[in-house]
């Protein structure tokens, strides 16, 4: 009834405004365009894994042309212990929070991350550690709280930080005022995760600590305090109790084994090698077949590449595996495939399906972008997409992860053809533009496909072009 009261011009009218409102959904975006890619076996350089060095003896040391030259060399996470000896009896002055400040700093124009430790005492020698002081209870809770702005404010260049401040090398045994016992280590643990912004970890020492706190292994971002502190064994491999990390109890040395290894698929395990020394009959488990296996159980991320290097690496170097040690430490990803829309309209979205393998041994932890970028084929313009949806820490060690989302075109974008890349950006707003911050995925340059790292950008051309109507 009602369409016959209208006029020829009125239904016109009416038919082109029920169209136009029909349109507010996407429009067709076409065929969509899909490729693969081929994995590389060569060792990538990538932020907050790898194999380390020191920052010189102490972080306030360290010079600029130091950690340049450790860029180079193709380090990307460098052990920054940081000397509190001389302040042990009173508050640590404004001149240590400076160079500790610097430290940083230098970490950040190399384009390095680093993993603090502070400590009152470095004794020489594997066997020297007996004597060794550190400092009252009161007074390492005062520093603790001194360094907290500090370490807030440079969070984005600590890859984590490991426990420190008690005993012996802060390595948290033979403790000169008692801090190893249960509240007082307790104290010490929550007053580092408080000085920790809420997405760095923290790493202890000794595995029985850990279960004490939380008898069962947390799950990954479970709240948890627990959650957030992983394990570094500075005597991976050496003995059959890594020469005290474990228990001499052979079953209890089993369920501990056991509990780090689940951990590790929660926090940070890393670690190095050290000379048996102090052990009664060591037996070192120093060939390619114990790396190999212990790097994949434990999920080590990170590894000293500096110490102990005759009864370990140079095995491992003569054995074959060393290449294969350094490419599968912390995380590996690889792109398998990616399938997204060949045309979207500007101010609307299409769709997009990411494969990546982890081929590593560990997942990533801390947080971290992944971004679609759209060159413009004609004048270079580049836009950013985020990929809010997709977390690279879930990207799980020896999986691969598949994921489809959508990808929005800002209004207003210009129209023409667009190359894809890419690009998986420090979680830091302060590193995010710095593409030697950006994960770099491990896979080959193709030039038939036109796939391949750029460098400049940070990002890995996949090849595939879209068109924004």
């Amino acid at each position: 009834m009602m369409l016959q009261r209208l006029g020829p011009l009125a239904l016109l009218v009416m038919l082109s405004a029920h169209a136009h409102a029909g349109q507010s959904a996407d429009r067709p975006s076409g065929s969509p365009v899909e490729t693969t890619f081929q994995a590389s076996a060569d060792e990538i350089a990538n932020p907050e894994r790898g194999m380390y060095v020191w920052a010189a003896d102490n972080l306030a040391a360290w010079t600029p042309a130091q950690a340049d030259a450790q860029f180079a060399a193709g380090y990307r996470i460098v052990y920054a212990p940081m000397r509190l000896d001389a302040h042990a009896g009173h508050a640590l002055p404004a001149t240590l929070l400076a160079d500790l400040t610097e430290g940083f700093a230098v970490a950040r124009r190399a384009g390095l991350k680093v993993i603090p430790r502070f400590m009152y005492n470095f004794p020489a020698g594997e066997t020297a550690y007996r004597a060794a002081q550190d400092a009252p209870l009161e007074r390492v809770l005062e520093h603790i709280g001194q360094l907290k702005p500090v370490l807030a404010a440079n969070a984005d260049v600590i890859a984590y930080l490991q426990a420190g401040f008690v005993g012996a090398w802060g390595e948290w045994h033979t403790s000169s005022h008692d801090l190893t016992l249960p509240a007082r280590r307790m104290q010490i643990r929550d007053a580092l995760l408080a000085a920790l912004p809420p997405d760095r970890f923290l790493q202890v020492r000794y595995p029985p600590y850990l279960m004490a706190w939380a008898p069962q292994a947390p799950r990954w971002r479970d709240g948890s305090a627990a959650a957030r502190i992983g394990v570094h064994n500075d005597c991976f491999l050496a003995s059959n109790t890594d020469v005290g990390t474990y228990s001499e109890n052979a079953s209890t040395r089993q369920r501990e084994r056991a509990y780090v290894a689940t951990l590790s698929t929660t926090a940070p395990f890393g670690a190095e090698t050290c000379n048996p020394a102090d052990a009664i009959n060591p037996t070192p488990r120093t060939s390619c077949d114990d790396i190999l296996r212990e790097g994949r159980r434990f999920g080590l991320t990170y590894l000293n590449d500096s110490y102990y290097r005759d009864l370990f690496h140079r095995r491992w170097q003569a054995q074959g595996c060393m290449a294969q040690v350094k490419r599968s430490m912390g995380y590996r990803f690889e792109l398998s495939t990616l399938r997204h829309s060949s045309q979207i309209v500007a101010g609307q979205s299409g769709e997009l399906t990411l494969a990546m393998r982890n081929s590593g041994w560990a997942r990533a932890f801390n947080p971290r972008s992944v971004q679609m970028l759209l060159r413009h084929r004609a004048t270079g313009r580049i836009i950013k997409l985020d990929l809010a949806s997709i977390d690279p820490r879930a990207w799980l060690p020896g999986h691969t992860s598949t994921a489809t989302t959508r990808i929005a075109i800002p209004g207003g974008t210009p129209t023409g053809n667009y190359d894809m890349l890419l690009a998986l950006p420090d979680g830091a707003a302060s590193l995010a533009g710095d593409a030697r911050y950006s994960v770099r995925p491990a896979n080959a340059d193709d030039v038939a496909k036109a796939q391949g790292w750029d460098a400049s950008l940070g990002a890995f051309r996949t090849g595939t072009r879209l068109n924004i109507l």
